[in-house]
């Protein structure tokens, strides 16, 4: 994966399979991978999703759904919010499985999502993740934003990977590799594996 941002050149080659810590400081070029792996950004080279190429796929046929800090629909409560990722895919979540995950990720909150907190926002986008079904959900630096951030990313995992769902995290903390089965380390828009 190639890609140019001005002065700033990305070049990354990574396999990911489970959930990856994708580790480096502000400006290392972690944010430019999500977005390049994505296709929000024009890159080079291939990324393939169950081995399948899905380069030049448009964006909302990648299987792959992008989580930030800014991700919530702040007018929707939460009930609706979790909806809707499945909404758009003509799908209809049983309510069972809405209060288990719920349950399981710690969304015990009601009323609109512009009334929580930031970490109590980024709970509700990545559940709304999870219930759209992707095949990879990448998460930018929203882990970082929870209180028992260790608690929750290993739920999400094991949410995740009982759906068949790979992860690819941000951290700017490379000890939260601990919480992946494989890192990366970002420096200058390099990706090296770590472990």
């Amino acid at each position: 994966m190639k890609a140019r941002l001005g002065e700033f050149h990305l070049s990354a080659d990574i396999r990911c399979s489970g959930t990856t810590c994708l580790a480096g400081k502000n400006g290392s070029g972690k944010t430019s991978l999500l977005n390049a792996l994505a296709g929000l950004i024009p890159s080079e080279g291939t990324v393939r999703v169950d081995g399948k190429d899905i380069s030049r796929l448009p964006v909302e046929q990648k299987g792959i759904v992008m989580v930030t800090p800014s991700s919530c629909i702040p007018h929707l409560d939460v009930e609706a919010h979790l909806r809707w990722g499945a909404k758009l895919k003509g799908k209809v979540p049983p309510q069972e499985e809405i209060a288990k995950v719920k349950s399981e990720l710690g969304i015990d909150f009601m009323g609109p999502v512009r009334s929580l907190s930031l970490g109590m926002r980024g709970r509700v986008s990545l559940a709304t993740a999870f219930f759209s079904a992707p095949k990879v959900i990448l998460v930018d630096e929203v882990f970082s934003l929870l209180h028992d951030k260790d608690g929750f990313v290993t739920s999400y995992r094991t949410l995740a990977s009982g759906a068949g769902i790979d992860l690819i995290f941000t951290s700017q903390n490379e000890e939260d590799g601990r919480l992946a089965e494989q890192t990366y380390v970002m420096h200058d828009g390099t990706a090296t594996y770590r472990s």
